[in-house]
């Protein structure tokens, strides 16, 4: 098998073994050069030098092993920390930043490929373990979980819009302006008024 464990890898470090952080190499790039469709769980194996069974056994699922590849828990788990009244304001500014367009475009195609009943269960399944189940425990009041649930629907829209409303060149003010306006919408999930 080869050797992937350069200190450059954008596979995130919490991969425990080297088969791991090889098959999470080789899916990284093949994501990255054929799509979330394009790169079969048999081409990923392929590359790494290992059966398709052991990526399954490993990462359970293509989408699983999507999202640990591209790292979505390092980018939204942190976020999810701190204190609740200024949440809404910095899970938007964190989603829209500049610096996060890989990651904005990296999950635009997982969401566009979930066509499929199958794809559609998995992604909400990525999203329940990222997102809700993180934010919806924090959350006062009987209605915590569909209100976690709403955040992240909300988010999922942002990122989808995200590539209609960019083309229209926003400038860092209008950036700000749509953090302000979309993190005060997703606030009123987080800490309804009373």
């Amino acid at each position: 098998m080869p050797d992937v464990s350069s200190a450059a890898s954008p596979v995130p470090r919490a991969l425990a073994t080297p088969v791991q952080r090889a098959i999470a190499e080789h899916a990284h790039r093949l994501f990255h050069e054929k799509g979330f469709s394009g790169a079969s769980i048999r081409d990923i194996a392929s590359a790494a030098g290992v059966d398709p069974s052991i990526v399954m056994r490993h990462f359970h699922s293509k989408v699983e092993l999507f999202a640990r590849v591209i790292g979505f828990d390092a980018h939204f788990t942190p976020r999810l920390d701190g204190p609740l009244d200024t949440m809404g304001r910095r899970l938007i500014e964190y989603l829209l930043d500049p610096e996060h367009e890989e990651m904005r475009r990296t999950f635009t195609v997982l969401l566009r490929a979930a066509d499929h009943d199958a794809l559609r269960q998995e992604l909400v399944d990525v999203m329940r373990r990222l997102m809700v189940e993180q934010l919806g425990p924090r959350l006062e009041g009987p209605d915590a979980t569909t209100r976690a649930w709403l955040v992240t629907a909300q988010m999922m829209g942002l990122v989808q819009a995200w590539d209609a409303i960019e083309q229209e060149s926003v400038t860092e003010k209008g950036r700000q302006r749509l953090v302000r306006l979309y993190g005060a919408a997703v606030q009123q999930l987080i800490t309804p008024a009373r």
